[in-house]
């Protein structure tokens, strides 16, 4: 899919004047949001407003800690199209992979199928399970170094695996999972979706009333745009109350709603997702994470989206134009996703140049990891092209 870098859904000279002043900066561009996305002015502001409270803190501090999760729980619901009572605030994705592999019920013998180059975060939650007899089985990366999205479709379709868990994108090539297929196949033998959401979400669609996902996990300090801290997990709705969690929260339970009277301890967890969430949460983190979400949302991720491919196109085409330069990214109808990787002889030297050059990105497994989001141009992989032709040449 071509797209025409000057063709943009929305004003990004403007965007990046307003919350993101810091990209003019002359010679500088950051292509890092799949490991730490920047956080917009309103967001920035959020968190000065809501740390000067907590200095002098009074009636409405305490109000803040029932609305700002409120909030969250709303737009999280918004942003991946589920119901606000399907949404647990939680600190990070490791929260919501955990509460999957706790909470499943998963037992000896039970059979967890995942993809090797998976981030670790999706992996060893699992793992820690074959102690009781589960059994975790990887499915090697194809030829290319690719998630095999073929193979472990295949494996699905033998109908003995309980718990299928992956990444919506990958964290090193940006591979993006067909998950209706996937949805579709676990839903046909019974195999419960588990889904890591952190390099998706914010730049690539996901509606899980259209794709029927069990648990997602994911947290904000990538795509979304957020403070460490804050994140949230979705549980399906007719899984909420057959899910078993080994670790609770005190505010997950009616009797805690009542701050009067707190010490009616009756085991009677809540009706919806807020029974997973572990007692007080970083309410200036998740404050905050409302504020960025809140800026995704008015330029819409459809959008975003467009305009990340728009900004990818530079970069896909340069490196189609060289003999020394190897896209490792599948770029395939429904691959493509905020990450784009690409191969050199030696990349430790060019990641190094880059970094001198203030051209930041990631090296990954490796290849060199270009993610672009909302905030960057043209102009920026324009800076990385230059400083990496002078490298190669």
């Amino acid at each position: 899919m071509n797209v025409n870098p000057d063709s943009m859904p929305f004003d990004v000279k403007a965007l990046r004047r307003s919350e993101f002043p810091w990209t003019e900066q002359q010679g500088a561009a950051y292509l890092n949001s799949a490991s730490t996305g920047p956080l917009p002015e309103r967001t920035h502001a959020a968190i000065e407003k809501f740390t000067a409270m907590a200095c002098r803190p009074d009636h409405h501090l305490y109000e803040a800690h029932r609305e700002v999760p409120d909030r969250a729980r709303r737009i999280c619901a918004e942003l991946i199209g589920a119901a606000p009572d399907e949404i647990a605030v939680g600190f990070n994705t490791t929260f919501g992979i955990n509460l999957a592999a706790s909470a499943l019920g998963l037992g000896s013998g039970d059979r967890v199928l995942l993809m090797d180059g998976e981030f670790p975060a999706n992996v060893y939650p699992w793992l820690n399970l074959e102690s009781r007899g589960v059994v975790v089985e990887l499915v090697p990366r194809d030829s290319r170094g690719l998630p095999n999205e073929e193979a472990a479709l295949k494996r699905l379709g033998r109908g003995d695996i309980r718990v299928f868990s992956a990444s919506s994108v990958n964290f090193c090539t940006g591979y993006q999972l067909d998950l209706e297929t996937v949805s579709s196949e676990c839903q046909r033998h019974g195999t419960y979706l588990v889904v890591d959401g952190i390099q998706a979400l914010g730049v690539v669609p996901l509606n899980v009333a259209a794709t029927r996902v069990d648990i997602l996990a994911c947290g904000g300090q990538k795509w979304l745009l957020s403070p460490q801290g804050a994140g949230f997990a979705y549980i399906r709705r007719e899984l909420i109350e057959r899910l078993d969690p080994v670790t609770v929260g005190w505010l997950g339970y009616e009797p805690s709603q009542d701050y009067a009277n707190l010490l009616d301890y009756r085991l009677e967890p809540l009706g919806d997702a807020r029974r997973f969430e572990l007692g007080s949460l970083a309410f200036c983190a998740v404050d905050a994470f409302n504020h960025s979400l809140s800026l995704l949302l008015e330029l819409g991720v459809a959008c975003i989206e467009q305009h990340v491919q728009a900004v990818q196109q530079v970069l896909i085409d340069w490196v189609e134009s060289r003999q020394d330069v190897q896209m490792v990214s599948d770029l395939g109808p429904g691959r493509r996703s905020g990450i784009i990787a690409f191969s050199v002889s030696d990349p430790a030297v060019l990641h190094e140049r880059l970094q001198d050059a203030g051209i930041t990105v990631s090296l990954r497994e490796g290849a060199i990891r270009v993610s672009v989001h909302v905030f960057n141009s043209r102009e920026d992989i324009d800076r990385l092209i230059s400083v990496a032709e002078s490298a190669l040449d």
